[in-house]
């Protein structure tokens, strides 16, 4: 079987406060999920299960110092670890497919931990919307 970790990056700035945003512009949720990995939570509509990673802001040349710690600080204790989108929102965003792994399929978790822990070390490629 194959593992396809893809990088996708949420706008989250509608749920930040504004005294934050106006500093920092967008704000976007950096996360990571198998993209050929589709899970079902009570309907129908495929789900990607996507880990989180990290938080970037757009205006990180301009930001103060405070503000992007703040930022930080609050995502790391506020950002679920893991969520849930569909699988059709996802394929409206732009999204950053990193190299594929091949695994057995009783090899599948430990792989997919191995990639988790790789990428929470080491920061993927992609750019940030509207750059």
């Amino acid at each position: 079987m194959y593992i396809k970790p893809t990088i996708v990056l949420i706008d989250e700035t509608q749920y930040w406060d504004t005294a934050l945003t106006d500093q920092a512009g967008k704000i976007f949720g950096v996360h990571i999920f198998d993209a050929n990995k589709v899970v079902h939570c009570c309907e129908i509509a495929g789900s990607y299960e996507l880990e989180a990673l990290d938080v970037e802001i757009f205006n990180y040349e301009t930001c103060p110092e405070s503000i992007q710690d703040e930022i930080y600080t609050q995502w790391r204790l506020c950002t679920e670890p893991v969520m849930y989108v569909h699988v059709s929102d996802i394929e409206r965003m732009k999204v950053f497919p990193q190299t594929t792994h091949r695994c057995k399929k009783d090899e599948y978790e430990e792989v997919w931990e191995g990639i988790l822990e790789y990428y929470r070390c080491n920061s993927p490629q992609y750019s940030i919307p509207g750059e």
